[in-house]
């Protein structure tokens, strides 16, 4: 862990159903925080200038019991939520896939921590990431670390049924928790200053 503390206090949000007033497919239910003080050697882009590759963000091949299926860079950070990103100059995704369950993790690259923590902001009250494949309902980890924002989304192969039974439905935790490891490379970003 390089001696970074992974969690930082927590803004919780709960939502209501799999999918927002606009019809954006959305989790059940949305964990947002902003940037902490320890991701204040890296609220500016201009100083931690080395774009995203996929080699740093999903080094592995698997993240807990999910396979990275595929993986995409793009400069059009719009794509992935159907709306504008303000100062978003990169975005690199990965589907992850497991035992009944389907996952996404997005890593969004913004000019600096303002527009971080406003995209975290945005996260949780109008928008979210168009899915890759089957993600519906689940649950999502939302977070800005200096200049970048990583959202982690897992839910059941095909789940569209966020009002089924609480025990009927898969424990989601754990599988969030792995995917949410792909924010790690920030550590060592931290650690280069």
């Amino acid at each position: 862990m390089l001696g970074v503390p992974v969690l930082v206090p927590v803004l919780a949000m709960v939502l209501a159903g799999c999918s927002g007033a606009d019809g954006v497919a959305r989790p059940g239910t949305v964990r947002a925080e902003i940037s902490s003080a320890i991701y204040a050697p890296i609220e500016q882009q201009r100083v931690d200038a080395a774009p995203l590759t996929e080699q740093e963000v999903f080094p592995a091949p698997a993240l807990g019991v999910m396979k990275k299926e595929s993986v995409t860079l793009s400069a059009d950070c719009g794509a992935a939520v159907a709306a504008d990103v303000d100062g978003c100059t990169q975005v690199v995704r990965g589907l992850f896939r497991g035992p009944d369950l389907v996952g996404q993790v997005a890593v969004f690259n913004l000019g600096d921590v303002a527009q971080a923590d406003a995209l975290v902001h945005r996260f949780r009250q109008e928008l979210f990431l168009t899915p890759l494949a089957s993600e519906r309902a689940g649950t999502a980890m939302v977070r800005a670390m200096g200049h970048f924002v990583a959202v982690s989304w897992v839910s059941a192969e095909g789940d569209a049924r966020p009002d089924a039974r609480p025990d009927a439905r898969p424990d989601l935790a754990e599988p969030l928790a792995a995917l949410d490891q792909a924010s790690r490379f920030v550590q060592a970003r931290i650690l280069a200053f």
